[in-house]
């Protein structure tokens, strides 16, 4: 229970603080009430518990009328005062326990969010220039597969007072963000000749289920991120991929010789190896440097060791740091460029 109460102390003041007010008042009453708190220690220890427990929340507000909508941006227009909500989730607890346990044992916390692009898209077109070679992309903790497309969307980045654009301009789908760090002066597009996405649990947008989770996921005030992730549905299902369900450590060796040495590997994963144990880690580690015997890989990727986002360059002699940004929004909605 201890872990429980830091992971909403920490989730409230880092996280939903200047994010979600809800959340925010909602975490502070959870960690004073017992009741709640005993229930949560039913979330697997792999799984972020604020986050699995409010988009569970959602998830079944989507499937139940409860008054518990009317204090939610995300369901009411005009919502009710957050002083008055903690007594209206505590009885939703109540009513739904056992549907809010079984979506603790079967839901994980997989936010497919798609403004991380704003710093993947860059990225890309830095190793695309490195390799003179098209990009073979694999994301580990795909969710939805929504990363695999940054060149089918358009960017708007802000730098002081400029803004830069870059991606395709034709695009219906518009991804705003900041850049605070080195100024980009330009972004050259590239082309992806491979897309395929691994998860233990992969997301299709057509699913009205998994559509619906995807949309739990998002928090109550974001009404951006919501109608964004409405928008991307209609292009991500034009863009051909490969989405696979399974263990990471035996799909990634046969992914890899899939592809031949006129692509350019590239494996990535954004806020996901915090859900890795420590010997899960070292054996992805261990899988990487084996597929490098005979190619070389890109590994972009945060929260394997720290929250920076590393671009690193491996063979089979070497691994060479290309670029370290620091720590950038949960939400791309900033990063640093240097």
């Amino acid at each position: 229970m201890e872990h429980v109460i830091l992971s909403f102390q920490r989730f409230a003041e880092i996280e939903a603080k200047n994010s979600s007010s809800l959340y925010y008042f909602w975490c502070n009453h959870i960690i004073q009430d017992e009741e709640i708190l005993q229930l949560l220690t039913n979330i697997p220890a792999s799984q972020p518990k604020p986050n699995l427990f409010f988009a569970s929340l959602q998830f079944l507000l989507m499937k139940h009328d409860d008054v518990l909508k009317k204090y939610m941006p995300s369901f009411a227009t005009h919502p009710f005062a957050i002083e008055d909500s903690y007594s209206a989730l505590q009885q939703f607890v109540k009513t739904y326990r056992q549907e809010l346990l079984h979506c603790f044992q079967t839901k994980r916390v997989q936010t497919n969010e798609v403004r991380r692009s704003a710093y993947l898209y860059p990225i890309f077109s830095d190793i695309a220039k490195r390799a003179q070679k098209p990009l073979a992309l694999i994301e580990i903790g795909t969710s939805a597969g929504l990363l695999l497309n940054p060149d089918k969307y358009r960017y708007e980045v802000k730098q002081g007072d400029s803004v830069i654009h870059y991606g395709d301009p034709n695009s219906q789908v518009l991804l705003k963000s900041e850049n605070l760090g080195d100024v980009l002066t330009s972004c050259s597009n590239f082309q992806i000749s491979h897309r395929y996405g691994i998860d233990l649990n992969v997301l299709h947008l057509q699913n009205e289920e998994d559509y619906m989770w995807l949309q739990a996921l998002i928090w109550p005030e974001h009404k951006e991120r919501r109608a964004l992730l409405q928008r991307v549905k209609m292009i991500h299902t034009e863009v051909p991929k490969t989405l696979l369900k399974g263990d990471l450590l035996q799909l990634l060796p046969v992914i890899s010789q899939n592809i031949s040495n006129a692509h350019q590997i590239i494996i990535f994963h954004t806020h996901v190896a915090n859900q890795f144990s420590a010997q899960l880690k070292e054996n992805f580690q261990q899988t990487i440097m084996h597929i490098t015997k005979n190619k070389p890989i890109y590994h972009v990727y945060n929260n394997m060791y720290d929250e920076n986002i590393h671009v690193d360059y491996l063979t089979s002699q070497a691994t060479e740091q290309i670029r370290l940004l620091p720590k950038a929004g949960g939400h791309g909605e900033f990063f640093s460029w240097c």
